[in-house]
């Protein structure tokens, strides 16, 4: 019996063409996951609504034996540094806390057109600048990663994006957006043993992604493997 949390990106689309699964099963599996999972400290605001009407959409299209999308049926976690149309987005700023903002950034948009759902938006350090995920103004993520001698003692997922890298690597989402200046893509999915892709500069449009540098940012995947960070 196939595990959906298990499955990367690759694993769900193919599950879903086979009919071992369908998109709205594998949306309801990681939304049980990221509210069971809330002592992370992962996720800033859940959308599950927004992962299951893409689920729905993703079911629709297989039944009318349409072609689905590259990312159909793949629910998604967004670093909260992305814009998304209707839905907080904070930067993990107390400054931007209540923003809601009336556009879509390109990059979300890009994923959203593609078929992806998104699970809710993902915590970081405040405005991006950290490497810890300690500076967010809604409190530290927790690595889903323990000690391997026997304490207990929280460890850091990395940061900036901590929250994406504690994410895919606590399977509450097969994949999430990262953004890297000087590492916070690279550097916190090392930390927690997942992929994490900093594209060619200027690959991946930063129109409306909150900037840190602007000239340094650079929006990115984060999943379980390199060939889902290719596909995202």
């Amino acid at each position: 019996m196939t595990n959906i949390q298990d499955l990367g990106i690759a694993g769900i689309r193919s599950g879903i063409d086979a009919g071992d699964f369908t998109a709205v099963e594998v949306a309801e599996t990681f939304i049980e996951r990221v509210s069971a999972a809330k002592s992370l400290n992962a996720f800033l605001v859940e959308t599950p609504d927004h992962a299951l009407n893409a689920a729905k959409a993703a079911d629709d299209a297989k039944a009318k034996g349409e072609t689905l999308s590259k990312m159909a049926g793949v629910p998604i976690g967004m670093k909260d540094l992305f814009c998304t149309e209707g839905v907080p987005t904070t930067a993990a700023s107390g400054i931007l806390e209540g923003f809601t903002p009336q556009y879509e950034s390109t990059v979300s948009a890009n994923l959203f057109s593609n078929g992806a759902g998104m699970l809710g938006k993902l915590n970081l350090d405040q405005f991006a600048m950290g490497s810890s995920n300690e500076t967010s103004a809604f409190g530290n993520v927790i690595s889903p990663w323990r000690r391997n001698d026997g304490g207990n003692t929280d460890l850091t997922p990395g940061g900036s994006s901590g929250g994406s890298a504690a994410a895919v690597a606590g399977m509450l989402a097969p994949a999430a957006t990262g953004t890297d200046t000087g590492g916070s893509i690279r550097q916190p999915a090392a930390f927690v043993g997942i992929t994490g892709f900093k594209p060619t500069y200027g690959r991946c449009s930063r129109w409306g992604t909150i900037a840190f540098a602007s000239s340094l940012d650079q929006a990115g995947p984060m999943a379980r493997n390199t060939r889902d960070c290719a596909i995202m």
